[in-house]
């Protein structure tokens, strides 16, 4: 019984180590001292106000677009005090509305009073601050005065076109303003108290016109002076 006992537990021993399962681990690698690093591409940002030592209108960033100048001769003679808003936010090319005006009275010369308003849409080439702008526009003329001889006062109109081309100093930040050109005006009619005068006028106008293709019309230069911001 006892060899019997002995070789049944031999058997078991040996059965519970047969069923026993062994867990290989891999060798594990040596560690190198090179680590991988992620390559983070970065765009290069460029700034365009910068890159060259001069500031440089940029499409979508703020810059100066309020002017205010005066101009001497241009659409308005003798002179008109104007204000600029360019409307755009671009970069090279930009659009702008103008108005402008002046009211001169001159009491010494038969209570004369002469007036005239200005609106002028303008294309401004340029990133920097030397521009290229054109733009046309109408401008209307008033006189009045006092008419001694027959005692009343006699009210005058000039309705205009204009057409303008100049160089301009004008920089994206707040600066000095300055240009010169030149504008050239179309008469597109008269307007006054007496319709014999009137009527006259007109037949002037349109009698070029109908002539020549084209109403009278002039160019003088142009020179504005103001602040820009």
């Amino acid at each position: 019984m006892k060899k019997l006992f002995t070789i049944l537990l031999v058997l078991s021993v040996v059965v519970a180590q047969a069923q026993t399962t062994y867990e290989i681990k891999p060798k594990p690698k040596p560690k190198t001292n090179t680590q991988t690093s992620k390559t983070t591409v970065k765009r290069s940002t460029i700034d365009f106000n910068k890159d060259d030592g001069e500031p440089r209108r940029v499409k979508g960033e703020k810059f100066s677009r309020n002017s205010f100048y005066l101009n001497v001769l241009g659409s308005s003679i003798p002179a008109s005090f104007n204000y600029e808003r360019i409307i755009t936010k671009n970069g090279l090319i930009n659009f702008a509305a103008k108005l402008g005006g002046f009211y001169l009275p001159i009491p010494q010369y038969d209570d004369l009073k002469l007036a005239n308003a200005s609106f002028e849409f303008n294309m401004l080439v340029g990133r920097k601050s030397h521009l290229f702008t054109m733009g046309f526009g109408w401008a209307g003329y008033y006189g009045q005065w006092y008419n001694g001889r027959q005692q009343e006062v006699r009210n005058y109109g000039i309705p205009t076109s204009t057409f303008n081309m100049h160089y301009r100093f004008q920089k994206p930040s707040h600066s000095v303003f300055f240009q010169v050109g030149f504008t050239s005006t179309t008469l597109l009619g008269f307007a006054t108290d007496d319709l014999v005068e009137m009527a006259i006028g007109n037949a002037v106008i349109y009698g070029v016109d109908l002539i020549f293709g084209e109403k009278p019309n002039f160019t003088v230069p142009s020179i504005g002076i103001g602040y820009s911001f």
